[in-house]
């Protein structure tokens, strides 16, 4: 039952070093919007002229900025800014902020690359409202892509057909796995954390078998023993359900589900917002679709009450 929606890693800040003032006549290679930029800016007036200077001067930071902040520090009307998208082949500010996001994103891998190049001070400027922006859409994007391709309902399916329910993540998806066990213990049984602390993969991996299913927690750089895991608990003839950043990725080769999500970021860290998310909507689909969720929820309040730490004296 394999599922596989097309990738929805949405657009990150991701950016690198800055550009020196004069890449308007001579930029890299590697710039390839920035050419298109000062191609246009030649042919075209003083303003346009000077927008590319300062996109230049702070490249790629100062794309990422707001338009209003680009039209003061260039002195640059919005006429002139649109003219230079559009003879530049844009469409409009967002759609260049996107290409040059979706450039420079794959060749930050490491945490400090990232670091490098989204918090250095040229780009602290309108940190959080690019945060708050770029988390917004994470989630959006995540959740409607996995809701059209029907892949969400189709991994909350897997999980109520199965006789035992696993869950993995190594170090940071650790934290990840934990919160999906700890949202579906409550509306299902036989639902268990394997991997981090606790370890047990071995006993998982002895019982595991077709009526079984495994969902893991994989992000870039891609913890090796959870892909081990995913490939044995597959080769096993389990469900493998993974969530992941890549559709194209380590941990989605072993899938019959891949849940996808969009990581963007303007930090050293990838995003774990719309991680979380798929998490917290699995779990909750999952027990929409259950009959014995509500029955297993007020026996476990009743569990709470009788073992409870606290007095009620």
């Amino acid at each position: 039952m394999t599922e596989r929606p097309a990738g929805v890693r949405g657009p990150s800040t991701a950016a690198a070093s800055a550009g020196s003032a004069d890449v308007c006549s001579h930029a890299s290679s590697w710039s390839d919007p920035l050419t298109m930029l000062a191609d246009a800016a030649r042919d075209l007036g003083p303003g346009e002229q000077a927008l590319c200077e300062v996109l230049s001067a702070g490249y790629p930071h100062a794309v990422l900025q707001r338009h209003d902040v680009l039209l003061e520090r260039s002195g640059a009307t919005r006429r002139e800014l649109h003219r230079l998208l559009t003879a530049a082949g844009f469409r409009d500010l967002a759609e260049l902020q996107a290409r040059v996001a979706d450039k420079l994103d794959g060749e930050l891998r490491s945490p400090a690359a990232r670091f490098e190049a989204r918090l250095n001070p040229a780009a602290r400027a309108g940190l959080l409202p690019r945060m708050t922006v770029l988390e917004s859409d994470n989630v959006a994007t995540t959740l409607s892509e996995l809701d059209d391709s029907g892949a969400l309902a189709a991994a909350a399916d897997a999980l109520l057909a199965a006789r035992r329910r696993w869950v993995t993540g190594a170090q940071r998806s650790h934290a990840f796995a934990y919160l999906l066990a700890s949202d579906l213990s409550a509306v299902l049984g036989q639902v268990a954390v394997v991997g981090g602390p606790a370890a047990h993969e071995v006993e998982a991996l002895i019982d595991a078998g077709p009526q079984d299913v495994l969902v893991a927690f994989a992000l870039r750089r891609y913890h090796v023993g959870t892909l081990r895991l995913a490939e044995a608990f597959s080769a096993s003839g389990a469900t493998v359900v993974a969530v992941t950043d890549d559709p194209a990725g380590p941990l989605a080769a072993h899938a019959d589900v891949c849940l996808t999500a969009a990581t963007a970021s303007a930090s050293y860290a990838d995003s774990p917002t719309a991680v979380a998310a798929v998490a917290h909507a699995l779990a909750t689909l999952t027990a929409a679709r259950s009959k014995a969720s509500a029955r297993r929820l007020s026996r476990r309040e009743q569990a709470v009450r009788l073992l409870s730490p606290y007095s009620e004296d």
